[in-house]
């Protein structure tokens, strides 16, 4: 039908038709204000779910098992019970670190490891596979932790020794070492973000 300035008056005049498009208009801005609701808290829910996620993986235990294995302080053995021999250092300083942490037992279960240190990396790779939390955040968050673990030479025995257990399993904490990977290959595109976004 072409403009006709009439047509429309008279449709505008009458009440079923202004009142229907009143309606049409506040639906609209209703859905808006919703979605903008909506979405801070979606990011505030995130925020909130990284937050605790960040604060359950650092315990008292998981201190004294990144300190160990930052320093190359832990050595698999792959015994009838495999586990992880603690070497004492020789040093003064570093004996002091020991005593400080709380560090007394001369093994660490491979128990432990599992469910302090990797079994929550495994976790923060399937979410971010699963984009649940983006590889940004998994970054800013867990990078140091990924890298202490993944290029640890106990812990890469410890894997190797666990895949070798069943030949058929390939995914023995798959989504950890891919989590690894990515970190890696992006790492420098991520710090080139941050690097820009603060300038």
């Amino acid at each position: 039908m072409p403009w006709n300035c009439e047509f429309w008056l008279k449709t505008f005049q009458e009440p079923s038709n202004f009142w229907a498009m009143m309606t049409a208009v506040t639906t609209v801005m209703l859905a808006w204000v919703a979605y903008r609701q909506l979405s801070d808290l979606a990011r505030t829910s995130k925020s909130d779910f990284l937050y605790k996620l960040k604060k359950d993986f650092f315990t008292e235990e998981t201190r004294r098992l990144i300190f160990l294995i930052e320093n190359e302080l832990l050595e698999f053995r792959s015994a009838k019970v495999p586990y992880f021999h603690v070497i004492r250092p020789a040093n003064a300083e570093m004996q002091s670190r020991f005593e400080e942490l709380g560090i007394v037992a001369s093994t660490v279960s491979t128990y432990l490891v599992d469910d302090c240190l990797l079994g929550p990396l495994e976790d923060l790779g399937v979410l971010a596979e699963r984009n649940l939390v983006s590889l940004d955040e998994a970054y800013e968050q867990f990078v140091t932790y990924v890298e202490i673990c993944a290029e640890s030479r106990a812990i890469r025995e410890y894997l190797d020794w666990s895949s070798s257990q069943d030949p058929n399993d390939d995914d023995v904490y798959d989504h950890f070492q891919k989590l690894y990977e990515r970190l890696r290959s992006e790492g420098s595109k991520i710090r080139a973000r941050k690097r820009n976004a603060t300038r």
